[in-house]
């Protein structure tokens, strides 16, 4: 006995191919949300869920806890880089026995640190997204304190909170540690700033295959959101993958038009709103650059190499 399809379980079976379309371009943050029929469909969608979140945790999932810090403690800063204040647990974090406010920010602050936030706020002025950077607090017999911290201008009139230091604590977790051979310190530091890299041009990878159907942001929005600088960004995705992002972008939206030509019947009109194009001409251009031939000559061609 055929089982009649009425026009939602055709939605259904439509938007379960989108998913498919989308995890073969490399999208595996695209979810289907199953209905309450517990029907075969139903059981497809679950599966296909599965199998996007297990991709998914195994490319991107094992650093998750380290991508979120959590915040330890705040120190404002005036114009001349002395405290004004500071969040509660301050003082028990860092073991001061007295008030620190009206202290120069160089009484709590290793000279390398110092040194670092500086380059920080120089890098970028008027941005107020800066990157971690590893800080040394000074604590009680000389031991330092290292967390990643962001110093950032305050937007305001209040001349008494010109700067912001904010020190974060990752799931790792990292203990107050003695002075050590600074050797050590710094081949440990390139180690985790390496991974950390990793982890954030991994994200921006994603975030590109996310928006196959669109244009980009400038690499300085791209910068923003990924709460990084767009030197950082442009050269560490390049030397990862081998190209640049707007051409990784530019080659797996044509992918994607390719699949969606061999494997649709779908208008190339379709296809080129699909993928993100503005009109036929700027596909049809790209495409031929990336695959020899026009989309409808690539249609035409592998028509024939199937029958």
């Amino acid at each position: 006995m055929e089982y009649a399809f009425n026009n939602e379980d055709k939605m259904r079976f439509n938007s379960l191919y989108n998913q498919i379309i989308e995890i073969a371009c490399g999208n595996f943050m695209f979810r289907q949300e199953p209905s309450d029929r517990r029907d075969p469909i139903d059981t497809i969608s679950v599966l296909l869920n599965m199998m996007s979140e297990e991709i998914y945790n195994f490319c991107f999932g094992a650093n998750q806890e380290k991508k979120q810090p959590e915040i330890q403690f705040v120190i404002f800063l005036d114009k001349n880089f002395h405290i004004t204040s500071y969040s509660s647990g301050t003082p028990e974090i860092l073991k001061w026995e007295q008030d620190m406010c009206d202290r120069p920010v160089s009484e709590i602050l290793s000279k390398n640190s110092i040194q670092a936030l500086m380059d920080e706020l120089d890098s970028d002025p008027g941005s107020v997204y800066q990157q971690f950077v590893p800080v040394d607090f000074i604590i009680e017999g000389k031991g330092l304190y290292r967390c990643p911290c962001i110093i950032q201008g305050m937007v305001g009139v209040d001349p008494s909170c010109t700067y912001a230091i904010t020190a974060f604590r990752f799931a790792n977790g990292e203990a107050p540690t003695k002075k050590a051979s600074s050797t050590a310190h710094s081949i440990n530091s390139e180690k985790k700033e390496s991974a950390a890299t990793k982890i954030l041009l991994k994200q921006v990878r994603l975030y590109v295959l996310r928006n196959l159907h669109t244009e980009l942001p400038s690499l300085k929005e791209l910068g923003l959101i990924h709460r990084t600088n767009k030197t950082k960004l442009k050269e560490g995705f390049k030397k990862m993958y081998g190209t640049t992002i707007y051409r990784f972008h530019m080659e797996k939206r044509l992918e994607k038009g390719a699949l969606l030509i061999r494997n649709t019947e779908l208008p190339i009109s379709i296809i080129t709103q699909k993928c993100g194009f503005k009109d036929h001409s700027h596909f049809s251009k790209n495409f031929r650059k990336q695959f020899g031939q026009t989309p409808s000559q690539y249609r035409r061609e592998y028509q024939r190499s199937i029958l």
